[in-house]
């Protein structure tokens, strides 16, 4: 076989494995969960809050990313979210090559298209499908689309609450930590270490892609538990994650919950979950995860891919 023949039959197969494990990995159906009825979820208090949609998992170009992206904007277009925070695995099935690569068009600019998105700001992380291609080609595109706010592989920003307070976000890169456990993460852990010991804020969320815990098809990862765990207890009150194809809620048992919001591509890249300790809710075949914050309390709601309310789950401000 000619050389050039070889290097085509192993690029077939190796994007014939990327999709059956990460793109084809469906649960055994299709069907959106039925409807808990609104009398289920607790009232979520009065007054303005800072919003946030978080989608993870999410750039397959194909039609289930679009039938997600077509429910949040019908769903939220009476008080869209004040930005978007990405979970990772922003394009399929190996990032990008560079700012001008024409993924951007397919896998973001004609996805998430219309008045409700047109404003919106995305602050993305990395997943493991987006170190396969050009990080800095992601973070360069910052500088080309006004959208796209990605400074570095791992930041920090500050939001001001309506009414009063602030929220501290922490994005983290966990692949790093995945590979090479703590000695992948050690400038990260410096940096958030000081970050963290100075932070005043009312509410204090980290993202990442990988989870701590999870009853999807990945099992975590215990190089991210043992890097990431010590930076999130007694620090932090939202641990938000992907790499999962789920959406799911646990409570991690020293006062941060952790939220899988995997499901951006939905059907294009559903998994099957189950609960674990600690669940409060899950369910598969697409959706997404909108966060309010007030003051003293925050609110997560869990969206299957038609915009069913799923869950929501309020937390109070820990005491001082």
């Amino acid at each position: 076989m000619k050389r050039s023949g070889l290097i085509v039959l192993l690029n077939v197969v190796l994007s014939a494995t990327v999709l059956t494990g990460c793109i084809r990995k469906r649960p055994p159906n299709d069907d959106i969960p039925p409807t808990p009825p609104p009398a289920n979820f607790p009232a979520v208090p009065d007054g303005p809050s800072l919003n946030f949609l978080v989608i993870g998992d999410w750039g397959t170009a194909g039609l289930g990313q679009r039938e997600v992206a077509r429910a949040i904007s019908k769903t939220h277009e009476a008080a869209p979210p004040d930005f978007v925070l990405t979970v990772g695995d922003n394009i399929y099935p190996s990032g990008v090559s560079g700012p001008n690569d024409p993924y951007w068009q397919t896998h973001f600019e004609r996805v998430y298209v219309g008045p409700f998105w047109d404003d919106l700001e995305f602050y993305p992380t990395f997943g493991n499908h987006d170190h396969m291609g050009s990080l800095e080609g992601q973070i360069e595109y910052s500088k080309v689309s006004p959208r796209w706010h990605f400074p570095s592989p791992y930041y920090s920003l500050n939001k001001e609450i309506p009414g009063g307070g602030t929220a501290l976000f922490l994005a983290l890169d966990t692949d790093p930590m995945a590979k090479k456990g703590p000695r992948g993460a050690e400038e990260q852990v410096l940096w958030a270490d000081s970050i963290l010991y100075w932070d005043d804020s009312d509410w204090t969320v980290v993202y990442g892609h990988h989870p701590l815990i999870s009853g999807g098809w990945h099992r975590p990862d215990n190089s991210v538990v043992r890097v990431v765990l010590p930076i999130l207890e007694g620090t932090t009150d939202l641990y938000m994650a992907g790499h999962n194809h789920t959406t799911e809620l646990i409570e991690m048992g020293f006062g941060t919950t952790q939220v899988v919001c995997g499901g951006g591509g939905g059907t294009d890249n559903a998994y099957s979950v189950r609960p674990v300790e600690g669940t409060l809710a899950s369910f598969s075949n697409g959706g997404w995860c909108y966060v309010r914050v007030w003051k003293d309390t925050l609110a997560v709601e869990l969206y299957d891919r038609g915009g069913g309310l799923q869950y929501r789950h309020l937390i109070p401000k820990r005491k001082e």
